[in-house]
């Protein structure tokens, strides 16, 4: 699998993810400590605030934040009308790494085929997303998210996605920081 952003550190990988798909990777930065990056992933409550694209909200979570916990966030926004992803959360290491599995959900929460969330392109059955920390000193810290399974006529969207996620992450960052 080659990167289609790659940054300093060696990318996750992992089996039954379609091998013709490049790994989409890309890396964000942060002016907050690790310890409160990592935490915006950790529970429902900040999932909420910026969890999706712009155009996309976040009006439900099931976040069982553990090793082996499952997941659900639902989307609304643009013409859909429910559904999300849904998965496993595979491996927590606290302030450090998460590894989920990555599954079309219907609004239910329950996985559903990329065919029957009206996809294009060859999914696998399951993906995966890996998000590893990095910590830069007291006041910065960062992550790199790992993404297999994406086809690769669907990545320049992913990105465009995932920055637009991230972004709403910065706000959010700034908000919680300002609180404390």
């Amino acid at each position: 699998m080659e990167p289609i952003k790659s940054g300093s550190k060696q990318s996750a990988t992992h089996k039954g993810s379609t091998p013709h798909s490049k790994l989409l990777v890309i890396d964000r930065q942060y002016d907050v400590p690790v310890e409160k990056l990592f935490a915006a992933f950790s529970s429902p409550e900040a999932l909420k605030q910026w969890w999706w694209p712009e155009g996309i909200y976040t009006d439900h979570v099931e976040w069982e934040f553990r090793n082996g916990g499952r997941y659900y966030i639902n989307m609304k926004g643009y013409e859909q009308g429910g559904g999300g992803m849904a998965g496993s959360i595979e491996e927590v290491v606290q302030n450090e790494r998460i590894v989920m599995t990555d599954q079309f959900a219907n609004e239910r929460g329950q996985p559903i085929s990329a065919k029957e969330a009206n996809m294009p392109g060859e999914w696998p059955e399951k993906g995966y997303i890996t998000f590893e920390f990095e910590s830069h000193g007291k006041e910065r810290s960062g992550f790199m998210l790992s993404q297999e399974g994406i086809p690769n006529e669907l990545q320049a969207e992913c990105i465009q996605g995932w920055s637009q996620s991230f972004d709403k992450l910065q706000n959010y960052l700034k908000g919680s920081t300002s609180q404390h």
